[in-house]
């Protein structure tokens, strides 16, 4: 990563408690990022997920509140970020990166990420650079900045797309899936667009964190 985007956390700021999770706030040397942690009894696994260009903490038709409602009870701890400054990539790489260091640093040894859209490039990249990193899903993802795909290996890779997809198509994820090593999975669900509102997208991803994370 350019050393002119590296960052230091410098503390951590707990905040309200909402619906069974906590958000926190990562003061760092570039300021503050947010998070929602949806914690598991257990510390020893978790799932970083970070959204599209725009930012924010829900994901594509609320699959990261439904994942943090569902999956702490089957062990994995789940954390969405919100960037500190949207649409601007080496920025979110950072905020990425920042939430994988506290995540380890307060014992999940094995992290999954999951990215939509332009964070599917952004979970990319973070995978190849995060040691405590084990699979990276990607959903809708773009292929700008994802040109690392081939590097994330032997790292699983998850790859889900809409066919109906009218803002980045298809053929980007098979662009993608082309590109990365092995172990890796493509899943082009007919009908669906970019927010994926399609009722095999929750199973998939649960599934795939639970035999992979």
């Amino acid at each position: 990563m350019d050393e002119g985007l590296t960052l230091r956390i410098t503390g951590v700021e707990p905040g309200d408690e909402i619906a069974g999770a906590r958000k926190v706030r990562l003061a760092t040397t570039r300021g503050s990022i947010a998070l929602v942690l949806h914690s598991a009894p257990e510390k020893g696994r978790a799932a970083l997920c970070v959204s599209g260009a725009i930012g924010g903490f829900d994901g594509p038709s609320m699959l990261y509140p439904h994942l943090g409602l569902e999956m702490p009870r089957r062990g994995l701890t789940i954390a969405r970020l919100d960037y500190r400054a949207p649409n601007e990539f080496g920025e979110c790489l950072v905020d990425a990166m920042a939430a994988l260091t506290f995540l380890g640093g307060i014992g999940h040894e094995r992290v999954a990420l999951i990215g939509h859209s332009f964070g599917g490039a952004i979970a990319i990249n973070a995978g190849t650079l995060s040691p405590i990193v084990t699979t990276v899903i990607a959903l809708s993802s773009q292929l700008g900045g994802a040109q690392m795909a081939g590097e994330l290996a032997p790292k699983p890779l998850l790859l889900i797309h809409g066919g109906a997809d009218t803002i980045l198509s298809h053929e980007s994820s098979q662009a993608l899936y082309e590109r990365a090593g092995e172990p890796k999975s493509l899943k082009i669900l007919a009908g669906a667009g970019h927010g994926l509102a399609h009722g095999e997208v929750f199973e998939l991803v649960s599934d795939w964190l639970l035999q992979k994370s």
